[in-house]
């Protein structure tokens, strides 16, 4: 082909052709008969993709690479100049904003001219750079955000298989919505991720990396944290136990709520100590390791605030600790954080019996769910209940079988002729053995 056919087939004129090929990214072969130049269609598919790549602004260094690189590496150039791309038409939308500034408030030798200077020192300067690119790496999911995502999503639908499995179809339908959002927040949340994946890779890749390197030590600090957490719970409850319990007691439960509250502010501080502990060893030189250590550099700051902070948590435990009742053979134990010490009751005060299953999909205490078991018993005009009690350790029979304890406290109840309100509904929602569901039923129907 001569010049002027490819002149009309890539849309370049012959100065142009020339150029490139003068820069050596095109070599074409000559006529022998006439000695003008022959151009291929390898050349013109070259010319091309020349082209295209002057349009998007590579250099004719960058295009001669990328001619004659892998089809990867072209990816990822184009790539680094999309996000180049999207640095300058920011760059262009502040400067469009400024001059439309200015031309309201401009006036020569003004205060103005001063103000607007230390304005694009500021966004010139080296904290400024430092902070967009710390935004911009907030804006890039990482690969284990994604699966945390992925796990917590996954509840709401398998939660649907479960009760499609155990035929509890009056649940179906809020369940069958919330699973259906979850999908499509699953769905998005990995489309999110896909995308921006291909447009910051660079970006991406290095912020994988870095929770690569911290994982291990987050793994092992939960490790840790949730060991010396369950033993330093099991130690309360001993030392309750030792402290508050009568001799010979038969049983004991938190009030609701308050065993939760005392796992949580026993587990919280565990936990986050471990991991700075382990930050501080490992001295991993990762963001995120580093967004590790701004909790301590909150928490040195923080000046009087610290003290209100363990005002309130010695409170909230003292609170959950003191929340508990005893049950002996013939007495009732209530302890408050009013009375800890704690006010003894005779079966024959107890007022009303209430026992039963809960009927809430969602409640705070746990006796009110769907499908768990209660006792209830009301002394003093204040309600008592009993949902998972902890037995006396020396009872060997009571170790041995599971609710045994419940059982043989509602018949002494019974013999008293205390009133009592039962209702079954909702047994068929209790998932616990057959053995123990038949207890239930059975302390219900007497």
């Amino acid at each position: 082909m001569t010049i002027k056919e490819v002149e009309k087939l890539t849309g370049l004129t012959a100065k142009s052709i020339r150029y490139y090929e003068s820069k050596d990214l095109i070599a074409v072969k000559r006529n022998k008969e006439n000695s003008y130049r022959s151009y291929s269609e390898k050349d013109i598919t070259r010319l091309k993709r020349i082209k295209l790549f002057r349009y998007l602004d590579f250099s004719i260094e960058e295009i001669r690479l990328l001619l004659d690189g892998e089809e990867e590496q072209v990816k990822e150039a184009l790539r680094n100049k999309a996000e180049n791309f999207a640095n300058k038409k920011n760059i262009c939308e502040d400067k469009q904003e400024m001059c439309l500034s200015l031309a309201k408030d401009y006036k020569t030798d003004s205060q103005i001219i001063e103000e607007y200077n230390e304005a694009i020192e500021l966004l010139e300067s080296d904290e400024m750079s430092e902070l967009m690119e710390e935004l911009k790496d907030a804006g890039c999911p990482s690969i284990p955000v994604a699966i945390s995502t992925t796990v917590v999503c996954f509840a709401p639908i398998l939660w649907l298989f479960y009760n499609i499995g155990k035929g509890r179809n009056d649940m179906l339908p809020a369940n069958a919505v919330l699973a259906l959002f979850a999908t499509a927040f699953l769905t998005a949340s990995w489309i999110h991720y896909v995308t921006q994946y291909r447009r910051h890779k660079k970006r991406i890749k290095k912020k994988n990396r870095e929770w690569a390197g911290m994982m291990p030590v987050i793994i092992i600090g939960l490790i840790i944290s949730c060991i010396l957490g369950l033993a330093a719970i099991v130690a309360v409850t001993a030392w309750i136990e030792k402290l508050m319990a009568p001799e010979n007691y038969l049983f004991f439960e938190y009030q609701p709520v308050a065993s939760a509250v005392m796992i949580w502010l026993i587990m919280i501080p565990t936990i986050l100590a471990c991991l700075l502990i382990l930050t501080k060893l490992f001295k991993k030189n990762t963001e995120q390791l580093e967004n590790m250590n701004d909790i301590v550099f909150i928490w040195n700051h923080l000046g009087k605030g610290r003290a209100v902070a363990i005002i309130i948590w010695v409170i909230g435990l003292y609170c959950s600790i003191t929340s508990v009742n005893f049950v002996t053979e013939d007495t009732i134990i209530c302890h408050s954080p009013i009375h800890p010490a704690g006010i003894t009751y005779q079966y024959s005060d107890i007022e009303q019996i209430t026992t039963g299953f809960g009927n809430k999909s969602f409640a705070i205490a746990e006796y009110k769910k769907k499908g768990n078991f209660y006792y209830q018993i009301t002394l003093d005009g204040k309600k008592i209940t009993f949902h998972v009690p902890t037995v006396n350790e020396n009872i060997g029979h009571y170790q041995e079988d599971s609710y045994l304890e419940l059982e043989e406290f509602d018949q002494k109840l019974v013999n008293l002729k205390i009133p009592k309100t039962s209702d079954k509904k909702g047994y068929e929602n209790c998932d616990y053995d057959q053995q123990y569901v038949d207890r239930f039923l059975r302390i219900i129907s007497r």
